[in-house]
């Protein structure tokens, strides 16, 4: 094995994605092969593993990691290999599950659906359906003031290839075709779009108690909450870990700007406390979430102010934003920078040990591309018009 290339999420993870494929993990949109039991030791993964296992980089498949690695940034690949007994349930799981062929799934990465009533800034059409039509008027503005239209074009249509207007997992065929191989599962990550758009993943779960314990299973929901019935997590009680992971990003009038929803700061609030106050009573655990970014840079200590009134600080978490580019906070002029800065050293003096400020850090001290400087100013500004919507920075 080749720390510094291999993954454990190709070896003992499944990730499923909305378009019914598989995924090599939860950080990839790239196609694997179908929603077949075969899929999983197609020629496709067990090349990517045996490459991982020989020293070899998929630059473009693993961008994610690669990005933030090669910047000195802790990657989702990093924070699995070092937290294998939290993410796994015991040790020496990764040794022995390396082979290229096929190995015993442990987690599940359940991509459930496109299906999501936010439009947050730093999305898009394929994690949520409504934001298709300002993706069309996007794009649309982005040929016109593009000086290569033939190079623009073919991106667009590369980025719109598998594109739907609602994209669901078969659940079914799912469990049909990798049912019998889950009685070892230990752990399940559930997104979208918004897992709570209905009861489908209440149905999801039901089905899942016929292959696997679920007292032994440690389940994570990602959620923007504002479809969650708190009194339904009734119905998911039985696991023996259950943690709700509101996405929240920032707080106040920001909050609804960066979501793209009708949705007010009160609401979230008041659903956050019955989350909070619902916790022993459905035995779940609540977590927050936000991915630093332009956007938000200069609402960090607020945004951790108002969290830790629900939660303690292991249970917020703040990771940054690898793409869009022109979303990087690394991005931001000198002067915001500093502002940012001393944000960040204000909380780093009162939490020095948190696991996300390092990576903000990397991130402030990263040289700026004033291409891409410039695209946030005129693409916020498009999507700004085309919304309806305006948000005083005080920059």
């Amino acid at each position: 094995m080749n720390k510094d290339t291999y993954c454990p999420m190709p070896f003992v993870t499944l990730a499923v994605n909305p378009n019914n494929w598989l995924t090599r993990c939860m950080m990839s949109n790239h196609n694997m092969g179908t929603i077949e039991n075969t899929s999983w030791s197609n020629d496709k993964f067990t090349a990517l593993r045996t490459d991982m296992l020989n020293g070899v980089w998929d630059e473009e498949g693993c961008k994610s990691c690669w990005f933030k690695e090669t910047n000195g940034q802790k990657s989702r690949r990093n924070r699995w290999i070092d937290s294998e007994l939290k993410y796994m349930g015991a040790e020496n799981v990764y040794a022995q599950n390396l082979s290229i062929r096929r190995n015993t799934i442990k987690h599940l990465y359940m991509n459930f659906n496109n299906i999501c009533n936010f439009k947050c800034r730093m999305c898009g059409p394929h994690y949520s359906n409504a934001w298709l039509p300002d993706w069309k008027k996007m794009q649309a503005w982005d040929l016109s003031e593009s000086s290569d239209k033939s190079y623009t074009k073919r991106l667009h249509n590369a980025s719109n290839k598998h594109l739907q207007v609602k994209q669901q997992i078969d659940v079914d065929k799912f469990l049909h075709e990798f049912g019998p191989e889950l009685s070892e599962l230990h752990g399940i990550w559930v997104t979208g779009g918004e897992p709570f758009m209905d009861d489908s993943v209440f149905d999801f779960f039901n089905k899942l108690k016929q292959y696997c314990d679920p007292q032994q299973l440690k389940v994570l929901i990602t959620t923007n909450a504002s479809k969650l019935d708190v009194h339904k997590l009734e119905q998911l009680r039985g696991f023996k870990r259950l943690q709700i992971h509101v996405s929240i990003d920032a707080t106040g009038d920001l909050y609804k700007y960066m979501r793209g929803y009708n949705y007010t700061w009160e609401q979230v609030d008041d659903k956050i406390k019955q989350l909070h106050q619902h916790q022993k009573q459905y035995n779940f655990k609540l977590s927050l979430n936000g991915t630093y970014q332009l956007h938000n840079m200069l609402n960090l200590e607020q945004f951790y102010n108002w969290c830790l009134q629900y939660v303690d600080l292991e249970y917020i978490e703040m990771r940054v934003l690898s793409g869009p580019k022109w979303l990087q906070a690394r991005h931001a002029t000198q002067i915001i920078k500093q502002q940012a800065q001393q944000q960040l050293e204000r909380l780093l003096a009162r939490y020095p040990q948190h696991q996300y400020f390092d990576d903000i850090a990397v991130e402030l001290a990263a040289n700026q591309d004033l291409r891409y400087q410039k695209k946030f100013v005129t693409w916020n500004k498009k999507l700004d018009e085309i919304r309806g919507e305006t948000y005083d920075y005080n920059w």
